[in-house]
């Protein structure tokens, strides 16, 4: 199969590397983000009700004005964050004349800011209710919207996948596939917007990950974590963290794939290549991009049972093609008599 960026439709398996790291990292932290709520950050230690809004944790932590306790409902520009200071921080604004005078009674609690008796103001930093609190102050996660939903929760209220090793990375993908479709599968229009792929779906592309690796090609299969083969024969049984290294392997596979392919919406080869002074896209485009030529290529002594024989008489055309402004068409190579 060919392969987006000129590599063209060799006759041998092969591994594509990255060669945009700015935008395979974008795209990574992108991912990261929807996964972080699931498996690959620890899972908040506090409870919901200290879910706020913010752009960013510490505005959250202080302005405390918007509480998110099931992950939505933020005002536009700002994210829902958890394991803020908004419990302690509440629990410290008292009415008084003054920041010593509130603190000294501690009797009329101003948790909005408002509701003072006449004469007296709310006082946002008072010791009053100050041990009252056991969150972090080192900083929250974000919390995306429809990443919450299907998770067990502790008695913190923090969430917890059911499963560990194999079962985790499918279980962390699954309750994110409504996200990964409508936000994650996105290939940019010729007007520069960003929408769902018509190629890249989540069911797909599970189904694609559970072939690659439970069964893999040419004896490689994608690391996913510790699962009961593993365990069979006698590999590691015992690694309850070890779905964070398949998700992180699975991310930087997903990043890759967004540069390479998903980001045009197209799984064939893209004809980009130009030649000339009139920087013209030519039809030999399809027998090889920067001076190569596919058909020539071999594979190594140890792959050459994989090498297929050139057929000088077949005909192809591809399925999809690139969108951008001024895109040729479908790549199509034949015999030189057609």
């Amino acid at each position: 199969a060919g392969t987006q960026s000129g590599r063209g439709s060799s006759r041998c398996l092969s591994v594509v590397f990255v060669d945009d790291i700015y935008t395979s990292y974008i795209i990574m932290k992108r991912l990261f983000l929807h996964l972080a709520i699931l498996s690959i950050l620890p899972t908040p230690s506090t409870p919901q009700d200290n879910w706020y809004c913010g752009v960013n944790y510490a505005s959250a932590s202080s302005q405390c004005s918007t509480p998110c306790p099931t992950g939505a409902g933020c005002p536009s520009g700002e994210t829902c964050f958890s394991d803020t200071t908004c419990i302690q921080t509440i629990a410290m604004r008292y009415c008084g004349v003054s920041t010593e005078d509130a603190s000294a009674k501690c009797s009329t609690p101003c948790p909005d800011g408002a509701g003072c008796p006449f004469g007296e103001a709310c006082f946002l930093d008072t010791t009053c209710g100050a041990s009252s609190s056991s969150s972090s102050s080192t900083g929250g996660f974000p919390i995306l919207e429809g990443t919450t939903s299907g998770f067990e929760t502790n008695n913190a209220g923090g969430m917890l996948l059911t499963t560990t090793g194999v079962p985790a990375v499918e279980e962390t993908l699954q309750l994110i596939s409504d996200v990964i479709d409508e936000k994650l599968f996105l290939y940019e229009t010729p007007l520069g917007d960003w929408i769902p792929s018509t190629v890249y779906r989540f069911d797909g592309f599970f189904e694609g990950l559970k072939v690659m690796h439970q069964v893999g090609v040419a004896g490689k299969k994608i690391y996913m974590g510790v699962d009961d083969e593993t365990a069979n024969n006698g590999g590691e049984t015992d690694c309850k963290h070890c779905h964070m290294y398949g998700l992180v392997n699975v991310a930087a596979f997903l990043a890759q794939a967004m540069k390479e392919t998903i980001r045009y919406d197209a799984c064939d080869e893209n004809s980009w290549d130009r030649v000339g002074d009139l920087e013209m896209y030519p039809i030999s485009n399809a027998c090889g991009q920067l001076g190569q030529s596919y058909q020539d290529y071999h594979c190594s002594e140890a792959e050459k049972h994989m090498e297929c024989e050139v057929d000088p008489q077949m005909t192809i055309t591809a399925v999809t093609h690139a969108k951008w402004w001024g895109a040729p068409g479908p790549l199509k190579c034949g015999p030189k008599s057609m």
